[in-house]
């Protein structure tokens, strides 16, 4: 398994500057939170991380060897993404979406074989999915099709994990059972997963490490428990919050007043509270 390492990396779009001087690397067996408010940079990161855009200045490391010097094949063989949402426009079963997971070393004319197969199968039984291998992946739930997203990258045999936002689009139980999934896939693979969230109640439940990110540069990072106060959470966002501890001991996040009033209705200027 590698260590993920982000040097001194900035990036623009053109002239307009999107990342600047982001500098952090994360170990094996550990989830890093992306952590920060929209057009913060988590998504061009990701990017740049995954060797899809080149930085205008610094590095990405797996290990101690550059990704802008490999190929993309073994960065497909390093690195697994799993994207907010998929569609696909073929009538793909759930099995034939996790098979997909090992294109990079089959070859654009190459066929699964039945090892595969029962090896795509097993990732989906791991998951607690096994029922699903034969549905048509469009017609499973959101929930369902994340599953099988992270079914699918963990057949790639990954060393490094990258989520954007699995949980963007999932009701309440699903974005705990789609991270439960993450933690115990981590820890079990020793995988060096890295992902970028809106929910600061997620990161801190379930991320170790966080890194914050406002208007392209790094707010805070280390540890959670280092990093994870009122203030640095209060500056990211640009409201007020409280930190609070539950019964198990587990932090949690409640807003407060928001500073901006809401746009006018009915004439009367509302604050939410």
């Amino acid at each position: 398994m590698e260590t993920l390492t982000v040097e001194d990396l900035s990036f623009d779009y053109e002239t307009l500057p999107v990342l600047r001087d982001i500098d952090f690397s994360v170990a094996p067996g550990t989830i890093c939170g992306l952590l920060g408010p929209n057009g913060s940079g988590k998504s061009t990161l990701f990017k740049c991380i995954n060797g899809l855009l080149k930085p205008r200045q610094g590095h990405v490391r797996i290990g101690g060897q550059r990704i802008a010097q490999l190929s993309r094949r073994t960065i497909a063989g390093i690195m697994a993404v799993v994207p907010q949402q998929t569609t696909v426009a073929f009538a793909f079963s759930a099995l034939q979406m996790v098979l997909m997971g090992r294109a990079s070393r089959v070859g654009a004319m190459g066929r699964p074989s039945g090892a595969d197969a029962r090896d795509a199968a097993g990732v989906l039984s791991d998951l607690g999915i096994p029922h699903l291998k034969n549905r048509p992946f469009n017609a499973l739930s959101g929930g369902e099709r994340q599953i099988v997203l992270l079914a699918r990258a963990l057949f790639q045999n990954p060393s490094i994990l990258l989520l954007d936002e699995p949980t963007a689009h999932l009701d309440f139980k699903n974005q705990y059972r789609v991270m439960d999934i993450v933690q115990k896939m981590t820890r079990r693979h020793h995988l060096t997963t890295l992902i970028t969230l809106h929910d600061p109640n997620l990161a801190v439940r379930y991320c170790s490490q966080l890194v914050m990110l406002k208007q392209g540069r790094v707010h805070r990072q280390g540890t959670t428990a280092d990093v994870f106060e009122q203030q640095a959470i209060e500056a990211l966002y640009d409201m007020n919050v409280s930190i609070q501890n539950g019964d198990r001991g587990q932090w949690f996040v409640m807003p407060g007043m928001v500073q901006t009033p809401l746009s006018d209705i009915g004439g009367r200027q509302y604050a939410v509270q």
